[in-house]
């Protein structure tokens, strides 16, 4: 049985393009999914997302690009947004967690997670907040089990046909 301790190390450029590349990709896939962006439009979306938040790469001010490894091991990373950051006076965001595809299952979320909030009480932050996909029933009972709360909620609804 793996430690659950997770310990947070910075993003290597080697590993920054595939990770953040792919996590937008399966963000805008899933918006595209969702309708909120049209299929054709995806790639220059996701262009457009990454000039935007990051285009520092790594380096980009007001964020923070982690890896997760337990026992020095990667099991996975996120991506949070600081306070300063664009649209993020007083709050931290969580841009992104990601736990491996061998990892996932085993409590590691929840461990990347946790060691996120500790990292953000370590520099001052007093808050942090995220967006979950409504369907995503995984993510969204971790959080609550977490003591996530909701604070808005969109909904739709297909019309005609």
């Amino acid at each position: 049985m793996l430690s659950m301790t997770v310990t947070l190390r910075p993003m290597t450029p080697a590993e920054f393009d595939a990770a953040v590349d792919s996590s937008l990709a399966s963000f805008i896939a899933e918006m595209v999914k969702q309708g909120q962006v049209r299929p054709e439009d995806a790639a220059d979306e996701v262009r457009r997302r990454r000039a935007q938040h990051l285009p520092d790469g790594p380096e980009t001010e007001h964020m923070l690009l982690l890896v997760g490894e337990v026992d020095g091991a990667r099991i996975g990373w996120l991506w949070l947004a600081l306070p300063g950051a664009p649209h993020h006076h007083d709050t931290a965001w969580v841009y992104n967690v990601e736990v491996d595809e061998e990892h996932r299952g085993k409590g590691h979320g929840r461990g990347l997670m946790r060691a996120a909030e500790e990292e953000l009480v370590h520099r001052g932050v007093m808050k942090l907040g995220l967006n979950v996909f409504g369907d995503n029933t995984t993510a969204i009972r971790l959080y609550q089990r977490l003591g996530y709360e909701i604070i808005s909620q969109q909904m739709s609804k297909p019309l005609g046909g």
